[in-house]
């Protein structure tokens, strides 16, 4: 059999007859050893449907890295800072308080406390730290008790440390004075500012509108939702208005 290298390579194969032969007898040996060899099923593309649509729900276009970098992002962002996150981390300050001993709240900012009051499994544990236990079918954030709609919620910035979430519940209380009514549910939905009208003034001997004797229907509109706050609750807002006013 002659080797094409070289510039024989290009030409085509060229084989003589005694080679042809020789390749014939071993082909024969080959098949009288292992049997004649089976060959390979041809297929009919006839037969073969030819209707087969490859639609959206067997092409899958590949994530670009961008879009892949924005969902990975997504989950860790998610993951340390959403709602789970963050009500994860009140629980374990608020098992930190109690492990130490000390109140339930201690060291937590304002909007730690407020998602604290405003997180049924959180409330729990805090009333099973109070030295006083809170009857739990009386708490529920005394919403059954008074019939409130929404819930209470710590809020220092507010004239009266505290306010209601829910505009049925502003109009059960303070619907007699339209304007206090107004305010508050512009405070609560269109982050207006503070309310003024029908709040209790602090006692200002100079000031006659301050006393006592002179307010008497704020004093008691406060007095009525003051009286709805839970235990802890009433601790943080007396606690709040005892703090040193920054000047």
């Amino acid at each position: 059999m002659i080797d094409d290298k070289g510039i024989r390579s290009l030409l085509p194969p060229f084989q003589t007859d005694d080679e042809i032969a020789a390749q014939e007898a071993s082909k024969a040996a080959v098949e009288k050893r292992l049997g004649p060899t089976t060959p390979k099923p041809t297929i009919n593309f006839d037969s073969l449907d030819q209707n087969i649509s490859f639609g959206p729900e067997f092409y899958k276009p590949l994530k670009s890295k961008k879009q892949l970098e924005d969902e990975k992002y997504k989950r860790d962002f998610e993951r340390d800072y959403g709602d789970k996150a963050i009500k994860k981390d009140v629980r374990n300050k608020v098992n930190k308080n109690k492990r130490a001993g000390v109140a339930p709240y201690q060291n937590m900012t304002t909007s730690e406390v407020i998602i604290a009051e405003s997180e049924p499994s959180i409330q729990r544990q805090v009333i099973n730290y109070s030295p006083k236990k809170i009857n739990t079918n009386k708490f529920e954030n005394k919403k059954a008790a008074n019939g409130l709609h929404g819930q209470l919620m710590v809020d220092p910035k507010h004239p009266d440390g505290f306010r209601f979430t829910d505009a049925k519940d502003l109009y059960k209380n303070y619907g007699d004075n339209p304007e206090r009514y107004v305010e508050e549910l512009m405070y609560l939905y269109d982050d207006g500012p503070v309310p003024t009208a029908g709040v209790v003034k602090k006692f200002d001997n100079l000031d006659k509108d301050s006393y006592p004797m002179n307010q008497t229907k704020e004093l008691k509109t406060y007095q009525k939702a003051f009286n709805q706050l839970t235990p802890v609750q009433k601790q943080q807002v007396l606690a709040n208005k005892n703090k040193p006013k920054k000047i």
